[in-house]
């Protein structure tokens, strides 16, 4: 914190408290309940206001110079108190917020609570119902957090439901109201020694909104035992539920009685002194409506003079608030102000840094989704090649397949055949045969032969038919590269291709074995081969 800002502190506080000093209402023997409602920071007995008010204001001013912040805190959060429960709400307002400036520099934030408390009351007395359900709710934050930590009791937050359930019961929010209703009865399950009659009190008024009356009569009527047992000063808020509802079922001398028991107990324990514009009020409309014009006219003057006295601007009490000559609240909102601009630099160049980082972001995001369309683009089009492909490729082998059956079923009708010929020969051959073993013709023996040599050249014909089938290209490649290849040596080709021994090759074309012999050698010859290069190789490459 900057020395200026202390300066300024010190000389508000300074300010805050001669005021409380030197301007203490002479207002004579008035007794008050010093207690706030269900509160902790508080004194257990009825004193007399000025005394009083002049003991906690040397106190604060002692404690302050002890430098003990804590109890500075609490006497301040006391005095507002009593200022706001006697209407002085100006000074209330001061001195909470002087309380709440102690609490930020000390990071006291039990008393913040009970501060944000205070305020919530009185902006909601002004109307600014917004502000008021801020403040409750700040409260109600930190001592949730408190409750959470275990350094403060779950029934403690009774005192913040509570003000929340009776400002949105004021609002006629009461479907809301009622939820924090429940959550009242609900904590205090857990805390049976908390006063139940207070949330009695508000159901019975609720139901009377609620369009019950009679319902909210039975409630109230109970509790209001409760509160005369004990004197209470909430018999004021009591008497006055007791009031509305009578008037609003016509039954107006009870109305009046209520009301005006309302005032005595103002009076009596000096609270809830805002209430008192509104009763009289009331009043003035019960003796209207019995005909009673001069008292009526009467207690319309009192409202109006209590309505002055506490909200006017005319109203000593209030004028500082509403002039808004709050040192302390000023003197913060300054601080704030140069702590938000020095963040709002700070920000500034951060968010030049983020616009750079986000144009960066945007381009990589850009890039890799032009690189993602691209590559899906380039990996779709693979994908349907090769699709195309393979597809292509299915169909050749399935023709190609088509084809290997056809030949294969040819060349089995075909063997068939050759075997059924064959036999037949063969059974020709066999009765020629025997009819030659009586006697020998030399003539028919070389007809028989001769029809031998016919056979093996038909098995030549046979197996040359299958072998180009199968190897449609040999044939022609070998006559384009070798074209002095006779037709005796593309057949020795053909079976050196198949890897047909010399004997096999003798036997399929009917000639010895050294004829095989010498018809490779010629192929060697024709080929151009030296003796280092391997037929059989070089004929597979073909």
């Amino acid at each position: 914190m900057s020395a200026s800002y202390n300066t300024s502190y010190v000389r508000c506080l300074f300010i805050f408290l001669s005021c409380l000093i030197f301007r203490i209402t002479a207002s004579g023997q008035n007794q008050v309940d010093l207690t706030p409602f269900m509160g902790k920071n508080s004194l257990s007995t009825t004193t007399n206001i000025d005394s009083t008010i002049h003991s906690l204001t040397i106190g604060i001013a002692s404690s302050l110079n002890d430098k003990d912040t804590s109890k500075a805190i609490s006497q301040m959060v006391i005095l507002s108190d009593i200022y706001a429960n006697n209407a002085q709400f100006g000074k209330a307002y001061d001195g909470y917020w002087a309380a709440l400036l102690l609490a930020d520099r000390s990071q006291d934030t039990a008393s913040k609570a009970l501060i944000y408390h205070g305020l919530g009351w009185l902006y909601s007395l002004y109307l600014r119902e917004n502000l008021a359900i801020e403040y409750f709710n700040r409260s109600l934050q930190i001592n949730k957090a408190a409750v959470a930590a275990g350094k403060l009791e779950k029934a403690q937050l009774i005192r913040d439901y509570y003000s929340l359930l009776t400002l949105h019961r004021k609002l006629n929010h009461l479907k809301v109201a009622r939820q924090y209703l429940d959550s009242c009865r609900l904590l205090r399950r857990e805390a049976p020694s908390v006063p139940n009659a207070y949330h009695d009190a508000e159901e019975g008024y609720i139901l009377f909104m609620e369009s019950k009356p009679e319902a909210a009569l039975a409630i109230l009527n109970k509790s209001k035992t409760t509160f005369e047992k004990k004197q209470d000063s909430y018999l004021v808020i009591l008497y006055s539920f007791l009031g509305d509802i009578y008037k609003s079922l016509h039954n107006y001398p009870l109305s009046k009685s209520n009301y005006l028991a309302a005032l005595k107990m103002i009076d009596r324990y000096q609270r809830h002194v805002d209430w008192k514009p509104g009763i009289y009020e009331n009043l003035s409309e019960i003796y209207h409506l019995e005909g009673n014009e001069g008292q009526a006219y009467e207690m319309l003057k009192q409202s109006k003079y209590y309505t002055e006295q506490q909200f006017g601007s005319r109203s000593s009490n209030n004028r500082e608030l509403l002039e808004i000559k709050d040192q302390f609240r000023i003197e913060k909102e300054k601080k704030q102000g140069m702590l938000q601009r020095q963040a709002l630099e700070k920000l500034e160049g951060e968010k030049q840094i983020e616009n750079l980082k986000a144009i960066i972001l945007f381009i990589t995001l850009i890039f890799l989704f032009l690189t993602g369309l691209l590559l899906y683009r380039y990996l779709r089009s693979k994908h349907q090649a090769e699709k195309k492909w393979l597809k292509q490729q299915q169909e050749s082998e399935r023709v190609k397949a088509k084809e290997i059956l056809e030949i294969k079923n040819k060349e089995l009708t075909t063997s068939t055949l050759r075997i059924i010929e064959k036999e037949e020969v063969l059974a020709d051959l066999k009765e020629r045969l025997h009819h030659q073993k009586a006697q020998p013709d030399v003539h028919e023996i070389n007809k028989l032969l001769k029809t031998i040599d016919t056979s093996t050249y038909n098995n030549w014909e046979e197996f040359e038919a299958r072998f180009a089938s199968v190897n449609e290209s040999f044939y022609k490649n070998l006559a384009e590269q070798f074209p002095n290849l006779s037709h005796s040596d593309r057949k020795i080709c053909a079976l050196i291709k198949l890897n047909f021994s010399s004997k096999d090759m003798a036997r399929l074309l009917g000639i010895s074995t050294e004829s095989v012999h010498t018809t490779r050698y010629r192929v060697r010859k024709k080929l151009n081969l030296s003796r280092d290069v391997n037929l059989y190789e070089f004929i597979q490459n073909i």
